[in-house]
């Protein structure tokens, strides 16, 4: 029964009302008040600084990992789990519906689920609607709504937009392969705009911009209007979508369909403008996003190189382009945020032995596909360690065309190499495992790899439907969800080339020309362009040990 008071506003005032007026047992209360003190340590906040709102806590509390906070899954789901119960007997939670037992449409429909988890992970959702008398023919998007609110005053461990999403999947899940008579739902369903085909558009339109893709793809050999090089697929359709967005804006502006004949009369400084302005009207906001300058430096080129207009005109497209600029060069802020996530010692280690953690995992049980995927990321760790790749070059390693093993037994070593074709700048990639990750390597292809895929494959890490090389987003969305469920840190490929230019420049700070060599760039700039920022704090620390030391300033 929760307490008779107002709803505190802090969890120093929960903890208080606890304290004043303990309405539950002995064993009950002390977890409930130990609770309080005990996330608060792990927030690294005095409870007095810590909202008691379920929608405050909530997204504080989901940042926690038993990693990070030095106990284990259990511990901390426990603490959670009382810290729950403290606010239901604070009041700040609102009591649960009264328990009524289910009505035989919800039941028909609950049991209609192939699996188990499929029935649990509605339940919920279906008692909810019993206790407000829904009725399975009545569930549409307000009432998945009504749930979501009802969710969200009361998960505090737990994200409620997920649970209302799963419920939402499993509903329409149920309804299509059960063919019953209810209504599908999109509740919480990304509602992304599409720009219109390029099939909409006149058909000589639609041959230049053909004509203009082939050139850049360098499907003659011998076309000396194109590139020096092929474009990468990637490449291919970034600059297909621009073109489509921007045509698509150019209709929104009431620009006939019919007047786009060619690429000459739809790229002009004028047409640029015109669809910029309808993007941000469509966009409802005159913040510029990052992608509006990629479009602007492809209506550029095409001016440039394809329309061949003259340089007067292409300068005012250079303008456009810089004004509609807004990413600064080097690093993004969200990766310099993740980097201090290595500010702590213990976080490096947690990632430099990662990939024997879990190859020491799957080979305790070497017959499971669980334990191959283990080794898979063991084996994508190390690689990523000793040589730092971009995510498109790790996802597509070959046996046959990159690895090269060297000497048998302790005296085994692999090297890498990638040709610069395959790269993005063009600088090819070579390096020489230590013997430890060479191991590694090595137990992981000749044990566990087999066991990806039964299709016939040379892909280092092949696909299990095809054996063709991952994807890399795929590739790089599931390392990351290992590295954060094993370790509690948020880092993806691509972090790992500044994790490593992070760590030397820590302990060189002068030697950028070397991290340059290790990550491949073409220019030294661009180099400091992304890590010179990081010499700040260790001249500031340098200051300290230097000066402030010899003069009573520091702590040490």
């Amino acid at each position: 029964m929760a307490l008779d008071t107002n709803k505190p506003n802090t969890l120093a005032d929960v903890l208080a009302l606890l304290n004043a007026d303990a309405c539950t047992g002995p064993n009950e209360h002390r977890d409930q008040t130990s609770a309080i003190p005990r996330i608060s340590e792990m927030l690294h906040r005095s409870p007095g600084d810590l909202p008691a709102g379920v929608t405050q806590l909530r997204p504080l509390i989901s940042k926690l990992h038993a990693v990070q906070c030095g106990v284990s899954s259990k511990t901390l789901s426990n603490i959670k789990s009382n810290l729950t119960s403290a606010l239901k007997s604070a009041g700040v939670i609102p009591a649960e519906h009264e328990p009524i037992d289910r009505t035989d449409a919800w039941n028909a429909f609950l049991n209609s689920a192939p699996s188990d988890h499929q029935r649990w992970g509605l339940a919920r959702f279906a008692d909810f609607c019993c206790a407000h008398q829904i009725a399975p023919e009545n569930v549409d998007e307000a009432v998945f709504e009504r749930f979501f609110k009802y969710l969200d005053e009361r998960l505090l461990a737990r994200s409620p937009r997920d649970v209302c999403k799963v419920s939402v999947e499993t509903w329409n899940y149920l309804i299509a392969v059960n063919k019953l008579p209810f209504s599908r739902v999109a509740w919480g369903a990304k509602r992304r705009f599409k720009a219109r085909r390029l099939s909409d558009y006149p058909q000589s339109l639609q041959d230049e911009i053909a004509s203009y893709i082939s050139r850049l793809e360098h499907s003659d050999l011998f076309d000396e209007e194109g590139p020096d090089k092929p474009l990468r697929p990637t490449s291919i359709r970034n600059i297909e979508a621009h073109i489509r967005q921007h045509l698509d804006a150019l209709v929104s502006d009431s620009m006939p369909i019919e007047d786009m004949q060619s690429l000459k009369d739809v790229v002009t400084p004028e047409t640029a403008k015109r669809a910029f302005n309808s993007m941000l009207r469509r966009r409802g906001s005159n913040a510029i996003p990052p992608g509006f300058a990629n479009i602007a430096a492809t209506l550029t080129a095409i001016a440039r190189h394809h329309l061949k207009v003259p340089e007067p005109e292409v300068q005012q497209f250079i303008t456009i382009k810089k004004r509609l600029a807004t990413n600064p060069r080097g690093m993004s802020t969200k990766n310099k945020e993740r980097l201090g996530q290595f500010e702590d010692w213990q976080n490096v280690i947690r990632v430099a032995t990662l990939a024997h953690v879990l190859m020491d995992r799957a080979n305790e049980d070497p017959t499971s596909r669980e334990s191959a995927l283990a080794a898979m990321h063991a084996a994508t760790l190390g690689v990523l360690l000793s040589c730092p790749m971009r995510a498109q070059n790790v996802s597509s390693l070959d046996l046959d065309r990159h690895l090269r093993p060297q000497g048998h037994g302790a005296a085994l070593r692999y090297g890498i190499r990638v040709e610069g074709s395959e790269v993005k700048n063009g600088e090819p990639v070579e390096v020489k495992l230590n013997a430890k990750m060479s191991r590694l390597l090595d137990r992981y292809i000749v044990q566990f790899r087999p066991m990806l895929t039964e299709h016939e494959s040379t892909a280092l890490f092949p696909r299990r439907s095809d054996g063709r090389p991952r994807k890399p987003s795929n590739f790089s969305a599931h390392l990351k969800e290992v590295i954060e469920r094993e370790t509690g840190l948020v880092m993806h490929m691509h972090l790992f080339r500044h994790f490593a230019a992070y760590l030397y420049l820590k302990e060189r700070p002068e030697n950028f020309e070397l991290v340059r060599r290790l990550l491949k760039h073409k220019r030294l700039q661009t180099t400091m362009d992304f890590y010179a920022s990081l010499s700040n704090q260790w001249a500031h620390d340098h200051y300290d040990q230097v000066v402030l030391s010899k003069i009573g300033g520091s702590d040490d």
